[in-house]
């Protein structure tokens, strides 16, 4: 080209002293550099000589000697891009035979060779050193050595770590010190096999629930375990697997959720509030069925969070070993519920008698002396498993459950005074076929047989007997006979509760709640609102609940009330529950 320079050839001497040139060594000496023909260098006596290699194949089997470092003060390299021209050092996978078997051989991540002998073939060690390999550059290599930690060991590092709410730690704690570690404890991680835990599920001699929760509590400290520790879990369920239709029973018996409709919820309310004596219940029973909040958010409700038609939801009170804790609504669900007339004029009842509750904590997050809409007369807090035992249950069922001690017994109330009648101790129940005999304790109801009668040496009047063979307590005009022979407790007419609904808890009033706002065809972005749950995908980005929205809701939860009230009127126009009866004195007067 004219006018551009010439570009002078290098020259061989001085390029081999200013660069280290790659060399491909053969047995018996060097043969310089093939590339450019250019002779090679002279040796230098820093650096060993590279080894001969008796082929290609066997240098690159990974036969290599680690390349020497350079000396001080030398540069190794091109001075122009400064690209380092020394031999790399490469190590490949490769197989050995070891008697009739080949073994896999690689280095792992940190240099050091590894070892996996069994293999039939010598492709067949190749390939899984190969797999080794490509494990390494995916960062989910898995050292062989690390899997010989014990489930006790990985349990101790996997539970401390772990930010949980304390309810589900104390559940993580339960399964792990009484159903995981008795069974696997001193065994290592990668020696779990995934038939053996399912035959341990399997066999567990607990109810279906702790099994399947005992082994959901392995499968997650097993997924936290890899890839460091093992490759697979062994105790996750593979799907698609065991019998289709045991599945959909169970899936079908998990879903199905006692839930009441409007009625129900009033008269469950009413009753409980005659089991306990006290409006509170009925207004916390009532709260829950009209406003779906959980059973813990009712028990932390602060008076302030009660305004002019709403309800803050931000905080619930979880009882934990027998004390309670104060924390977030699950999930962080912190919402305001719109709250329709009639239960703002309860819950401004409710708030001239809240109080400071009895729990003295001292550090958080346990509950201390503060304020609360619903308490026990007492100040305390409900518990979830006495509450549920004494008066939802009861009150829900028509029956005391069964305890250590006392057999399921019917509830007993007073038929004499306002419909539903007034709670009475309880009998045990009658087995037909078998003689019946009523306790004679004191406090409890006695007996009055239809058939006995006696005659009083007072009055010379026959009364009926009681089957202990006492007159029953009678008058003689407006004065009551010298002759009646009290009993322990007043002779009172017997009636029991019927079920209102088998198996109904406050959480399905929560269920309940979501059917009713379906009949009235709310939109799904204010029942989600209102449940605390979050809407997925582009809805839950877009969507948001309209005042006219709010105000179809409130009329239709108003309505409910109101026709729930009235069908209560016409079973029977009186209450023993004070607030209910005020409430049903506008009915009475139609």
């Amino acid at each position: 080209m004219v006018g551009a320079a010439r570009r002078r050839p290098p020259d061989p001497v001085h390029h081999a002293q200013r660069c280290i040139p790659v060399h491909r060594y053969a047995p018996g000496g060097d043969c310089g550099d093939e590339r450019t023909g250019h002779p090679a260098a002279a040796p230098n006596p820093n650096h060993p000589p590279a080894p001969a290699f008796a082929s290609r194949r066997q240098e690159a089997a990974g036969w290599f000697y680690p390349a020497a470092p350079a000396p001080q003060g030398q540069r190794l390299g091109n001075w122009r891009t400064g690209i380092s021209t020394q031999r790399r050092e490469i190590r490949l996978a490769y197989a050995e035979k070891r008697g009739k078997l080949w073994r896999a051989r690689w280095f792992g991540p940190d240099g050091r060779l590894e070892s996996k002998s069994g293999f039939q073939t010598k492709t067949d060690a190749e390939n899984y050193g190969r797999d080794q390999e490509a494990a390494i550059r995916n960062n989910t290599y898995v050292d062989p050595h690390a899997g010989k930690i014990t489930v006790n060991e990985w349990a101790n590092l996997w539970f401390p770590a772990l930010d949980l709410e304390p309810n589900t730690l104390d559940n993580y704690r339960y399964y792990i010190e009484v159903h995981i570690l008795p069974a696997f404890g001193e065994r290592e991680l990668h020696s779990l096999e995934r038939e053996e835990i399912a035959i341990w599920e399997k066999r567990r001699p607990v109810g279906k629930r702790t099994a399947r929760e005992a082994r959901s509590t392995l499968t997650n400290m097993l997924n936290d375990a890899i890839p460091r520790y093992i490759k697979t879990n062994p105790a996750a369920r593979r799907r698609g697997k065991g019998r289709k239709g045991q599945r959909r029973i169970a899936e079908a018996e998990r879903t199905q959720k006692a839930w009441a409709t409007p009625l129900q919820a009033l008269l469950l309310a009413e009753r409980c509030a005659l089991l306990t004596s006290s409006d509170t219940d009925f207004v916390m029973i009532v709260t829950a069925a009209f406003t779906a909040a959980r059973w813990s958010e009712l028990l932390g409700l602060p008076p302030e969070c009660v305004r002019d038609g709403e309800l803050d939801i931000h905080w619930k009170l979880y009882e934990l070993n027998g004390r309670f804790y104060r924390g977030r609504p699950k999930d962080g669900s912190i919402r305001t519920l719109d709250v329709p007339p009639f239960l703002d004029d309860l819950l401004a009842r409710q708030l001239t008698t809240s109080r400071s509750c009895t729990c003295r904590g001292t550090e958080d997050p346990w509950c201390r002396s503060g304020r609360y809409l619903f308490l026990s007369p007492k100040g305390a807090h409900f518990r979830r498993s006495n509450y549920s035992d004494r008066v939802i249950r009861p009150a829900a069922d028509g029956w005391y459950p069964k305890r250590a001690a006392r057999p399921a017994m019917p509830v007993l109330v007073d038929a004499g005074a306002c419909w539903p009648g007034r709670p009475v101790p309880p009998w045990p129940p009658a087995v037909p076929g078998e003689p019946f005999s009523p306790p004679t304790g004191r406090g409890s109801a006695r007996l009055v047989s239809g058939e006995d009668r006696g005659r009083c040496s007072d009055c010379r009047r026959t009364q009926l007997l009681r089957l202990d063979g006492t007159l029953i307590r009678h008058r003689t005009g407006s004065l009551e006979c010298p002759g009646s022979q009290k009993p322990p407790a007043e002779d009172v007419p017997l009636a029991c509760w019927l079920p209102l609904r088998h198996g109904l808890t406050p959480h399905g009033l929560r269920h309940g709640h979501q059917p009713w706002m379906d009949n009235a065809g709310i939109p799904y972005v204010l029942q989600s609102e209102r449940m605390g749950h979050e809407v997925p995908g582009m809805r839950g980005t877009y969507a948001h609940p309209t005042p006219e929205m709010r105000v179809a809701l409130l009329t239709a939860l108003q309505r409910l009330w109101e026709d729930a009230l009235a069908e209560r009127a016409r079973m029977a126009p009186t209450s023993g529950v004070p607030i209910l009866d005020a409430l049903l004195a506008e009915h009475r007067a139609l």
